[in-house]
């Protein structure tokens, strides 16, 4: 008699540990279809850009850019030669070279000199033909000029504040680059 008594103790309790778990699952499906409904936010979407006509200048300059002179890419004679690779972008830039035991042969590149660098008026010109300017707020939406000037709009700047800068851009007839 008392092995019956044990067998019906532990056939009571895991029937009402079962019944506790599936209560326990049905409360937490609720409150996650709550924290769903509450959490939710509106869709914001962009205000599209109207690029116009190019101005004379910014045309004149684009055509200036497309016939300038091709200028070598410099690279710094550092690392192992075996390692130095084009496609990995840590020796795909200039460093000035240091030390007394560099060699500094053309197999390692070009030094930059003086005869390198770019006409004055291609200078800091964006391929379009326009010339940068960084824009983070509407006050510096101002000071871009709309034939020679094109506006780049910084990254950091969230898309309400981005779709007020488009509209007033393409209000103006300014150009935006990004």
């Amino acid at each position: 008699m008392a092995e019956k008594k044990k067998e019906v103790k532990t056939e009571n309790k895991p029937q009402e540990n079962k019944e506790t778990k599936v209560e326990t699952k049905a409360e937490t499906k609720v409150e996650t279809k709550n924290v769903t409904k509450v959490g939710a936010k509106k869709y914001i979407p962009y205000v599209k850009k109207e690029n116009k006509k190019k101005s004379d200048e910014a045309y004149n300059l684009q055509k200036v850019l497309q016939t300038k002179k091709k200028v070598p890419t410099f690279r710094g004679r550092f690392g192992k030669k075996n390692i130095r690779r084009k496609s990995i972008e840590k020796w795909d830039k200039w460093r000035k070279p240091h030390g007394i035991d560099l060699d500094k042969g053309l197999n390692h590149g070009r030094e930059p000199r003086i005869g390198f660098r770019r006409e004055k008026i291609t200078r800091h010109v964006h391929p379009s033909g326009y010339k940068e300017i960084l824009v983070c707020n509407m006050n510096d939406l101002e000071k871009v000029e709309v034939k020679t000037h094109a506006a780049r709009i910084s990254r950091t700047i969230g898309k309400k504040k981005r779709n007020e800068i488009v509209k007033k851009a393409n209000e103006k007839g300014i150009w935006i680059l990004n």
